[in-house]
């Protein structure tokens, strides 16, 4: 497959990772009819997106559920219990979307829905040493993930690691302007880092010295 970036084509795997998308996974898991350890996860992530921590109680949690504390209690033994599960929980499903055979297919950045529940564990994060090393450990997976595709394609380690890190950081821009940035600016944004990506292969791959054709024995 073949793409063109700032006026140069070069060559990219057959089924590649959209660089701009790879930054901004989110899985959607749909509901059953009986309430299960999920849905207080997806409630308490819901609830820390709209007010951060102090959102996030268990008051809070049973009137959107429609449930009892009791009921709470069946699943979780505290408040604390409940946010260290659900910190493993929100990890597992980052790892879960980064690990995908297709990341384009799970992820669809420009919707505004992905970035005030990850900007909300971000924030927490500054505050919380649990959220922090949660949150670390994920960026560490994003950075390795596009630093490792950016090699595959012909990447210096030390570019790969550049244009990962840039990723990341309109990845944390984005998660914190969330409104302030419509899909228009959220989108341009992806395409500039798509056209220095597409530059840096370019430039990578021009580099590579050209065998020369064998010659045919007489």
């Amino acid at each position: 497959m073949w793409r063109r970036s700032l006026g140069v084509s070069y060559a990219i795997p057959a089924s590649p990772i959209r660089w701009g998308t790879v930054w901004f996974v989110i899985i959607q898991r749909p509901r059953s009819g009986t309430l299960n350890r999920n849905d207080y996860f997806e409630t308490g992530l819901d609830l820390l997106a709209e007010g951060g921590i102090p959102a996030q109680t268990i008051a809070n949690l049973c009137e959107r559920l429609g449930i009892t504390k009791g009921s709470f209690y069946h699943h979780f033994k505290s408040l604390g219990d409940f946010r260290q599960q659900l910190l493993a929980f929100w990890e597992a499903g980052q790892e879960t979307a980064l690990g995908a055979t297709s990341i384009e297919a799970s992820a669809e950045w420009v919707t505004p829905a992905n970035h005030p529940i990850n900007a909300a564990v971000r924030a927490w994060a500054q505050s919380d040493e649990s959220a922090a090393a949660a949150q670390g450990r994920v960026d560490a997976l994003r950075l390795k993930v596009v630093s490792k595709e950016l090699r595959a394609v012909g990447l210096a380690a030390d570019r790969a690691r550049a244009l990962a890190n840039l990723g990341l950081a309109i990845l944390i821009g984005a998660q914190q302007a969330g409104a302030g940035w419509d899909r228009k600016t959220r989108r341009g944004l992806v395409e500039e880092y798509e056209r220095a990506v597409g530059a840096a292969v370019a430039e990578a791959q021009s580099a590579k010295p050209v065998k020369p054709a064998a010659r045919k024995k007489a």
